[in-house]
């Protein structure tokens, strides 16, 4: 009895020190990164790419910006691009996936750097011969502009060109990892002074539309400039909005050209920031002097106002500039209160990388980059894992007979079909970085002779559930097949797609599957280990609107058929109890009555706002509250001899 009490207690400790241990508290709340053009990394073998972020981890920064649209061609598989007339780098390799996966595994934040945003190339870039009618045009008509040798840009208020755009950010968010999608060149472009451009027939026809007169021939005009800002600006806010719909955990940030963006590019960044449709502005301040430096900042610091949180400083690092220039330029910006930084740039212009000195020098002591930092933007939340069909034997497998499909409506680049009638099966593994709740999504080519009933097998904490999907209908996106309870682990076989079921005259789509964290529902404290050999998770389904009223709570690793209830409280707590830990303070209301666990483990209960205790008293739970809810069971035998343990705990935050 007493070597299975102090059993309890070391296991009780174990878990209370990983649980505890800081992780960012030593460390300093501070954006560094780089940008990385995909001339640095495109065609490298994997080595070379893992030897590319350590390098940039031995200069204490968090994060890369990965060159993902730029040189003309984007380094995804871009449908909407393509649609266009624009061409990607590969036809084989998805970059986005391999640099997503890559730099994270070496313990860098990665960023999609969405440089070339509204500028094309050149004026014999496909999409701008195919398109000319969205192109940015000055009083003579003429797209060309005196920016890198005579880029043309598109028009803001060409709505096709915006839909591309727009249809581009979406691919990035819904379909890779990344935990910022930086939207440059979100701008008018320059001739020479400045606001030459809007005089192509939408911009045009919009103005008059909206003042009845064409506009005036003078660029300056507070009205004709006021009107072009507010194209860019609507534009900025869609794209946020599109992201932010597709994951509202990813970070959307932009490099603007600092004050003269405002001033010459009609680029208003400040109105993002005060709008709110932006979470990160880090301007190109990219200047040679520490005076000029010292002017550009503080011009910078004005125009954020109260959102000086979110800025951030582009520091021009490259190898013609003295890396010590740099560390005077960071010393100032911190003392100024802007410490978040991103070094222009990853790149080989001549014998070494044009930012290594920064690399090898700000991070020595008494340099600004010397104390560890981590990225206060980061969203840990921020977890969406895709598996493709295209992404090898350790992610996706197949048994039975499968061939190639001809439909187009693909994820990325092709998809898979079995007839059915007979038995074949096909795998998506993937790993769960965290314990939590999670959306699962698969994606499908449609067709009349598709599956009625494609039946999926979600392998989640506490068993497996199969939903069926109309493979008919509804191809070409992603589909939402459920939320379920996964576990923090490595790579496994999480969906799997069979024909089981299926007549033969039909066939099943296996292409892509998602799984996406919850952007509400912290799983906090920790559920230490029962007599399953595991600790119990706490998970959610439904949405928390208390209007909607259809929050159902999850509970998965719990003795089978045993006995518990869930409880909530306003606080968060971590104090030994039972044979585990009460994760939850403050007014503590219980959900009775208890309930009976499933043979796998697993436990619902249906919340209703309507009815006691949520509904009144210290159990009321109302829109801008944060509730922590926890899970008490019986669990005999178990390691402390109590009778009883808990799960860990789970934070939710409810809306109207």
């Amino acid at each position: 009895m007493v070597r299975q009490h102090l059993r309890h207690v070391l296991a009780v400790l174990v878990a209370a020190l990983a649980v505890l241990a800081p992780s960012s508290a030593a460390q300093v709340p501070e954006l560094r990164a780089c940008w990385l053009t995909h001339y640095s990394y495109v065609g490298k073998t994997e080595p070379q790419l893992r030897a590319i972020a350590q390098n940039i981890k031995a200069g204490n920064m968090n994060m890369v910006y990965v060159g993902m649209y730029s040189g003309q061609q984007t380094m995804w598989p871009s449908k909407a691009y393509q649609a266009a007339g624009g061409t990607w780098v590969s036809n084989t390799v998805d970059w986005a996936r391999d640099m997503c996966r890559i730099m994270r595994e070496e313990g860098l934040l990665v960023g999609a750097w969405f440089e070339y945003g509204m500028a094309v190339g050149y004026s014999t870039h496909p999409i701008a011969v195919a398109h000319p009618d969205w192109l940015a045009r000055d009083a003579t008509g003429d797209a060309i502009t005196g920016e890198n040798g005579g880029f043309v840009f598109l028009s803001p208020a060409s709505q096709p060109a915006m839909d591309m755009l727009n249809g581009m950010v979406k691919e990035l968010a819904e379909n890779y990892d990344f935990d910022d999608i930086q939207v440059d060149r979100i701008r008018w472009g320059r001739k020479s002074t400045g606001r030459e451009y809007g005089y192509e027939a939408p911009c045009v026809a919009a103005y008059q539309a909206q003042y009845g007169t064409t506009p005036p021939s003078n660029v300056n005009n507070t009205q004709w400039v006021n009107f072009r800002e507010g194209l860019v600006n609507a534009a900025m806010q869609r794209f946020y909005n599109t992201i932010k719909a597709a994951n509202p955990t990813i970070v959307v940030s932009s490099a603007p050209v600092g004050s003269y963006g405002i001033t010459q590019h009609m680029q208003r960044w400040s109105s993002w920031l005060s709008g709110g449709y932006i979470d990160l502005v880090v301007p190109q301040m990219y200047k040679t002097t520490l005076a000029s430096f010292q002017t550009e900042l503080n011009t910078c610091r004005t125009e954020a106002g109260a959102n000086l949180a979110k800025l951030g400083v582009g520091y021009r690092a490259q190898e013609d500039n003295d890396w010590s220039l740099v560390r005077s330029q960071m010393n100032y910006a911190r003392g100024q209160g802007v410490a978040h930084g991103i070094l222009w740039v990853y790149h080989q212009y001549s014998a070494q990388i044009a930012i290594q000195d920064e690399i090898a020098n700000l991070p020595l002591a008494g340099n600004p980059w010397n104390a560890a930092a981590y990225n206060p933007f980061d969203n840990d939340r921020s977890v969406q894992r895709v598996a493709d069909n295209s992404d090898g034997a350790t992610i996706y497998s197949e048994l039975g007979t499968w061939t190639s499909s001809a439909q187009a409506d693909y994820h990325r680049f092709n998809s898979r079909v079995a007839q059915g009638g007979a038995t074949a099966t096909a795998s998506f593994a993937t790993s769960v970085p965290r314990s939590g709740s999670y959306d699962v999504y698969a994606w499908w080519t449609a067709s009349s002779n598709r599956a009625a009933a494609a039946p999926y097998r979600i392998i989640h904490d506490g068993g497996s559930t199969v939903v069926t999907a109309d493979q008919r209908a509804n191809g070409g996106r992603w589909n939402r097949l459920g939320r379920f309870i996964f576990r923090e682990g490595g790579n496994a076989v999480r969906i799997e797609l069979s024909t089981n079921g299926v007549g033969g005259a039909e066939y099943v789509s296996a292409d892509a599957i998602k799984l996406v964290h919850t952007a509400n529902g912290e799983n906090e404290c920790v559920g230490a280990v029962n007599t399953t050999g595991r600790g119990a998770l706490a998970g959610y389904a439904g949405s928390t609107s208390i209007a909607a009223n259809d929050l159902v709570l999850l509970a998965s690793g719990l003795p089978p058929n045993g006995v518990g209830l869930f409880f909530y409280g306003s606080t968060a707590s971590q104090t030994s109890f039972g044979d585990g830990f009460r994760c939850v303070g403050g007014s503590i209301s219980r959900l009775g009555p208890p309930q009976q666990a499933s043979a796998t483990g697993a436990i619902t209960r249906v919340v209703n706002y309507l009815a006691p205790p949520t509904s009144s008293g210290s159990g009321l739970i109302s829109a801008g509250t944060t509730r922590r809810f926890q899970y008490w069971y019986r669990n005999i035998g178990g390691l402390g001899g109590t009778g009883f343990n808990l799960s860990d705990a789970l934070a939710l935050d409810f809306k109207p």
